[in-house]
């Protein structure tokens, strides 16, 4: 749409329009979400085809820290710049970063290619959710927000599966299978990148204010440290190393530095005031926990239906897809119902599910019915259904329109690092938990002995994963396998209790989240309209919604007036 055309006009190009732009923004969501996990099921190809096996975790961890790294900075961005560019521009990035990684010769160049992928990933979902905060009011928020998350967890969820599968079935024009992953992203993405081009409404601004470069310099100092800590403490140096404990200090002062220079900052790339607003804030500590109990949790569940209930790679992934029906179905059913019983109810309901699901898995033991555990996820699924955007939606429905797009990646960030340290938090309890349950199952003897073998390599933790080794459980008398299994699930019940705990957390913290009416589509609009004589100095934003309305807005930057939002009666 160029800069002169007027949008669509009428119901139903506003309906066309909306629809296309939607399908843009959910296929990058798409891409991002999938690429995240997708990998997983394809390494041992990868590193019989280019090599270096001892270099394939950070594979994951390349794309996790880019991605984490680049959320909120992008939200800020999309701020000061606009959505379509930001947009367009992490599109770009992660298309390229996928025809690279599909063309590497090493494992050095595919991790690079891998951060190059997490750098466009990162900036895909938070900004997709500020666009539709943009062109929907909080009241016809919830289902399109809820369909867009249900999009991002059917991605990561299939993941691993979408691996498998092509690895098994792509053999074209001679190219190796696993690099189809990367290549299969071309046309999806070049086909969001039209669509998203085409139907994005139209937006002119009369200048704009420099990215806090200091502020976002600290705050991602103090991310990439805390997220190192994260991927290293326990494995590469243990947690009381200098290693370890330097990485800390480094994240905790950066984050001190990053509030003291925010606080003074002109535009400062997270807004401190947006924590003074309660239902901000309670929603963000919410959002952190609710990650924390489910991501984090559900991180295990593959290794759980492979080693213990005995299905392969690529279905312990399938096994997931009812729980990601039902996150689906409960996210469209409360997306729909939200203005009618209210954001409160819903994220009391998705944690008190959430909870009840986890504490049902944390009793499956060690020879479950397969159906049984899918039934049991697909509880999960429910709470997940129910939690998820119910925070972003109160969120948004509280906070300026000037500040949605760093309000909404700040909640992604959070719910992000929720799970981040949901994963090394259980995993740590449930490797303390493994040096316990291991003799008490098996005998200290036989502990020692199994030890020996290379592909521990002398960690009595890793014992579990020769329930994957398909050599291991042919050769071993079944009293063996199954005094793995019981040390494994028994160790496992006590992460899931913990998930549970942590949901209840969420719980007692929603508790102080105040319900406030969803502002219908004319309070959206019209609430914050910028008087006549107000004055524009620094920056201002015209944006036309798909229905043809013109909407000022006035950015952080202005300093000649202020433009209270109808939620607000006080000016940061």
């Amino acid at each position: 749409m160029g800069a002169g055309e007027a949008p669509p006009q009428g119901p139903a190009a506003d309906a066309r329009a909306r629809r296309m732009l939607l399908g843009g923004l959910m296929l990058g969501v798409l891409l991002s979400a999938l690429d995240s996990t997708v990998v997983g099921t394809s390494l041992p190809q990868v590193v019989a085809d280019i090599g270096g096996f001892e270099h394939f975790a950070w594979v994951f961890s390349a794309y996790m820290l880019a991605s984490t790294l680049v959320i909120p900075i992008a939200g800020k961005l999309s701020d000061i710049y606009g959505r379509r560019p930001v947009y367009l521009a992490g599109l770009v990035v992660f298309l390229a970063g996928s025809m690279l990684a599909g063309m590497v010769a090493d494992m050095n160049q595919l991790i690079l290619m891998r951060a190059l992928q997490g750098v466009g990933g990162g900036m895909l979902f938070p900004v997709a959710m500020a666009i539709v905060a943009d062109i929907y009011a909080p009241a016809d928020r919830g289902k399109i927000q809820g369909v867009i998350g249900a999009v991002f967890g059917l991605a990561s969820v299939i993941g691993p599966f979408m691996g498998g599968w092509t690895v098994d079935n792509v053999h074209v024009l001679g190219i190796a299978s696993w690099r189809w992953i990367f290549y299969i992203n071309l046309p999806v993405g070049v086909a969001a990148v039209l669509m998203v081009s085409a139907f994005f409404p139209r937006v002119e601004r009369a200048g704009t204010m420099p990215l806090d470069i200091v502020g976002s310099s600290m705050m991602s100092v103090s991310l990439v440290s805390l997220l190192l800590a994260t991927i290293w403490g326990g494995d590469t140096f243990a947690w009381t190393s200098p290693q370890l404990l330097a990485l800390v200090a480094t994240s905790v002062g950066s984050l001190v530095a990053f509030v003291l220079i925010e606080r003074r900052a002109k535009d400062p790339v997270v807004p401190p005031h947006l924590f003074r607003e309660p239902i901000f804030m309670v929603s963000s500590v919410a959002l952190f926990l609710a990650g924390m109990s489910m991501f984090g949790v559900i991180s295990f569940m593959p290794t759980y239906m492979q080693g213990v209930v005995g299905i392969s790679a690529t279905y312990s992934g399938a096994a997931l897809l009812p729980m990601t029906i039902t996150m689906v179905a409960s996210s469209a059913t409360s997306g729909l119902l939200l203005e009618r019983f209210g954001y409160k109810s819903f994220a009391l309901a998705g944690t008190i599910i959430t909870a009840v699901g986890l504490l049902l898995l944390s009793r499956l033991g060690p020879d479950p019915s397969i159906w049984l555990a899918v039934g049991e996820m697909a509880v999960l699924g429910v709470g997940m259904g129910f939690t998820m955007q119910t925070y972003v939606v109160a969120a948004q429905n509280a906070m300026e329109r000037r500040h949605i797009g760093v309000g909404t990646s700040t909640l992604t960030l959070l719910r992000s690092l929720g799970g981040t340290m949901g994963v090394t938090l259980y995993g740590t309890v449930l490797n303390a938990q493994l040096r316990h349950q291991l003799p008490a199952h098996l005998g200290q003897p036989v502990v020692d002995q199994l030890v020996l073998n290379p592909f521990i390599d002398g960690q009595v933790e890793r014992i579990p994963s020769l329930l994957l080794q398909r050599e291991f459980l042919d050769g071993s008398p079944s009293v063996l396998v199954d005094g793995i299994k019981g040390a494994f699930t028994d160790s496992l019940s006590v992460v899931f209790v913990m998930g549970a705990a942590v949901a209840i957390a969420a719980m007692v913290v929603t508790l102080f989240l105040r319900s406030r009416p969803l502002k219908s589509r004319e309070e959206y609009h019209n609430g914050s309209r910028a008087p006549a004589t107000a004055p524009l100095s620094d920056v201002a934003t015209t944006v036309a919604t798909p229905d043809g309305e013109r909407l000022p807005d006035v950015d952080a930057a202005t300093t000649a007036g202020c433009v209270p939002d109808t939620s607000s009666s006080e000016c940061p």
